[in-house]
């Protein structure tokens, strides 16, 4: 029998000028599951994250808390299969919603303003702000969009579970919310219409599993953070 352990990277400097790498809290998470991994001895015989740096990070940080003398961890493998949307995709939506939309477009004023000046709110505005910019990428309001629709960014994602060996035993994938709640809404064999209603609520460092079913995949259990003891320690953005 076949797993697949896909988590989400660790928190992202939103509030900084990179967001594509992970905050200190970040790195704790990453590190707090990858001894999460050692102590319910979970070997891996393969190991894969997107292109993303934050994505490579998290790998990174679970791969140094788990490696022992006992336990040793394949490095990782690169697929963009398993990177997030491209940024192109949401400031390019972005720009139209704004032309159209008062709401909008001093929100993003507002999310832009508390950028600019490093405050927390930022994370909040940009959490509403994308929530309505996948809302219209996904019902192809604005198609055609660059550089994919939504219907070709799932079929990006949906090659990563390809890319895994059929006698891989267990899986590590580090990748990010969009293409986990695409692989949650495949897996559910969902519209993928419906699949947003995963990417609200995927947490930092979380651990989604799924059981090889034939030539596809089941779920097994959902956005769990069960290294994250401390309320504190759990974020979205």
């Amino acid at each position: 029998m076949s797993f697949l352990y896909l988590v989400r990277h660790g928190q992202a400097d939103r509030l900084g000028k990179n967001y594509d790498q992970l905050t200190e809290l970040g790195w704790k998470q990453a590190s707090l599951l990858g001894e999460y991994f050692k102590q319910q001895r979970i070997e891996f015989d393969s190991v894969y994250t997107g292109t993303l740096n934050r994505q490579k990070q998290t790998a990174e940080a679970i791969i140094e808390r788990f490696t022992t003398d006992r336990f040793c961890i394949p490095d990782p493998l690169e697929n963009s299969a398993w990177d997030e949307f491209d940024s192109r995709m949401w400031l390019g939506i972005a720009a139209k919603i704004r032309n159209s939309n008062e709401h909008f477009a001093k929100l993003y004023e507002s999310y832009k303003q508390a950028w600019e000046e490093g405050k927390e709110e930022t994370r909040l505005y940009f959490q509403e702000l994308i929530q309505l910019v996948l809302a219209d990428w996904v019902n192809g309001v604005w198609d055609p969009v660059e550089p994919y629709t939504f219907a070709e960014y799932v079929e990006k994602v949906s090659m990563g579970p390809k890319k895994i060996p059929g006698d891989a035993k267990s899986t590590l994938v580090v990748s990010s919310s969009t293409p986990i709640a695409i692989m949650m809404g495949l897996s559910c064999k969902m519209d993928s219409k419906e699949f947003p209603i995963f990417m609200k609520s995927i947490l930092n460092s979380s651990l989604s599993v799924f059981r090889r079913d034939g030539k596809g995949w089941e779920p097994v259990s959902w956005n769990a953070t069960p290294h994250l003891q401390d309320p504190d320690w759990i974020t979205i953005v």
